[in-house]
């Protein structure tokens, strides 16, 4: 097995193999050359070469989050790490464990106008769980042994408690392409044992007193992975203890007595109505909830009680009310009142459970009449997705248009809601469909995120079964959708991103299939070709007339607050 000849370098690549990191996504550059040749060599690795270093990153993103197991990436030094900075962001508030490995050059050169030289350590102080600088020339015993030492903490540092990124800037010396034949010897590996966190009884007993004594139950539930224990734990609640159970589309919950629609519900409460459903006790799990409307209700109309449970050291306040942050997994806490009594308000259940049915005969009301158009483009979209898909959200109006709908029980759903940037969403479904190679991965995403991450197609290792849907609606559509400018010109000059490129030249330069729809007709038609098998990934743009989106979305909501 040829390695580099660096000892640091191969303590580091030893280490990553033996705690089975099996996936490594490398960008091509000089400095990371001992790093590229010591992975590329050493058969414990899957090494996939992505020229983009943002595109990579995002890619490795997608691997990880469906992997649930740490990706390394492995970039030259300078501005090329500095590319890695939005997907690591989105790992970190997602709890997505990525190993960050930047190669540098020594200390000496740094700030010596030597090139492809910045100031590395710590670069991405802000969104990793640690930061960690070693020399990849490492010789001394002393040397090679806090070089193990430091690469044995990143790595499990990376998956304790919350998981996340941690980043390993190696210093590098020239010559940089020299290789050994020597083997790849057995290198110390040190393990960790974490304590799961206990809730001990007193607080337990405390926690239990609220829960019975607690009329208006709601548990409001982010952005969540899926698992089915959770899931049965939430219907048991809703069932048994008339609890509330508020999801969105990235929650991976479905159940017939959950409401999996908040801002169709939300959106009709009025003033008048605020205190029928306002809760006393409001329990919060998962990650950030994407539904503004429910943000500000309860920031608005604060519960007597507020729990937020999740595990993490981060203290969580989105609503402003929090009364316990509980580190522990929704799951344990949430199983002990199962068998417990409570006082749980069956009027607040139905109303909330009657709100929602309301709405959505109103929603199909209005769905039934309604010209071609974004809200009827993702109405065929959600009646069409195939079963047993995974399904990735672009951000800005994709993830919210899609929340209007009910959900399929059987599909999975993600979307980089950490950050909630449109800078990856292409190369992150990429990543993913890479790794969830016997499942459909269907990506639904705007025309500007998509040209924005068009570098997403520029890598071999884009699967058949990755289907994209871009909706074009001449620039970003969201802006149209949240509050903006009153004045139709700086809407146009300064937020929406007109453009006229040619999604088609774009696609087909790329050697992937395209398909178009502009019309209702046109779109079920192309919606059946796409989701069936194909030798190669697909996009289907999807045209729709901006104006026109702005006005049906509006008069949607004003149709849901009628009064029946």
């Amino acid at each position: 097995m040829q390695l580099s000849n660096k000892k640091g370098v191969v303590e580091l690549v030893n280490i990553l193999a033996t705690k089975a990191i099996k996936h490594v996504v490398l960008s091509p550059g000089s400095r990371n050359a001992p790093l590229s040749l010591s992975f590329y060599n050493n058969s414990a690795f899957d090494v996939l070469v992505i020229p983009d270093e943002r595109s990579a990153a995002y890619f490795a993103l997608g691997m990880a989050q469906q992997l649930q197991r740490p990706v390394a990436i492995c970039c030259t030094s300078g501005t090329a790490a500095l590319n890695y900075a939005p997907a690591i962001a989105e790992a970190y508030y997602q709890k997505i464990p990525l190993i960050i490995i930047t190669a540098d050059r020594p200390d000496a050169w740094i700030d010596q106008a030597d090139g492809q030289t910045i100031r590395q350590e710590n670069i991405y102080y802000n969104y990793i769980k640690a930061s960690y600088r070693i020399n990849g020339d490492a010789e001394h015993k002393d040397d090679l042994w806090y070089v193990n030492r430091t690469i044995n903490e990143a790595v499990e540092k990376s998956m304790q408690a919350a998981p996340g990124p941690v980043h390993i800037n190696v210093s590098l010396n020239e010559p940089l392409y020299q290789k050994t034949n020597r083997l790849n010897t057995p290198t110390r590996i040190i393990h960790t044992i974490n304590n799961e966190s206990q809730i001990d009884s007193k607080n337990i007993n405390k926690l239990k007193n609220i829960w019975q004594h607690a009329n208006k139950k709601i548990i409001l539930c982010g952005m969540l992975t899926p698992d089915p224990s959770l899931k049965k734990i939430l219907a048991n609640l809703s069932q048994n203890c008339k609890t509330v159970i508020l999801t969105e589309t990235t929650s991976n919950l479905t159940d017939k007595n959950f409401i999996n629609s908040i801002d169709r519900t939300i959106d009709t409460i009025n003033v008048q109505t605020f205190e029928k459903y306002k809760p006393d006790l409001l329990i919060t799990i998962g990650n950030p909830v994407i539904s503004k409307k429910i943000k500000n209700f309860f920031r608005n109309n604060q519960p007597t009680e507020h729990w937020h449970i999740e595990e993490t050291e981060e203290i969580t306040d989105t609503y402003q009310s929090l009364t316990y942050f509980i580190n522990t997994s929704p799951q344990k806490l949430l199983s002990y009142f199962l068998i417990e009594k409570s006082n749980s308000s069956n009027d607040f259940y139905e109303s909330w459970h009657q709100l929602n049915n309301n709405n959505l005969h109103k929603h199909r009301e209005y769905l039934a009449s309604a010209p071609y158009c974004d809200l009827k483009v993702f109405e065929a979209i959600s009646d069409k997705l195939p079963d047993n898909s995974v399904v990735h959200l672009g951000n800005s109006s994709p993830v919210r248009y899609i929340q209007l709908f009910n959900q399929k029980e059987n599909i999975e759903w993600y979307s980089n809601r950490g950050t909630s940037g449109i800078d990856g969403c292409t190369s992150t479904a990429a990543g993913a469909a890479y790794i969830r190679k016997e499942k459909l991965n269907i990506l639904i995403t705007g025309d500007i995120s998509f040209l924005y991450d068009s570098n997403a197609l520029w890598n071999n290792y884009l699967e058949n079964n990755l289907k994209i849907i871009v909706i074009n609606n001449k620039g970003g559509g969201i802006f149209r959708i949240i509050d903006r400018p009153e004045k139709e010109d700086e809407l146009q000059k300064l937020f929406e991103t007109r453009h006229q490129m040619n999604l088609k030249k774009l696609v087909e330069a790329f050697g992937i299939d395209y398909r178009f729809a502009s019309d209702t007709s046109t779109l079920n038609n192309e919606l059946d070709q796409l989701f069936k098998p194909n030798n190669k990934p697909v996009v289907l743009e999807i045209e729709t007339n901006p104006e026109l989106n702005d006005k049906i979305l509006k008069n949607y909501f004003e149709h849901l607050k009628k009064q029946s």
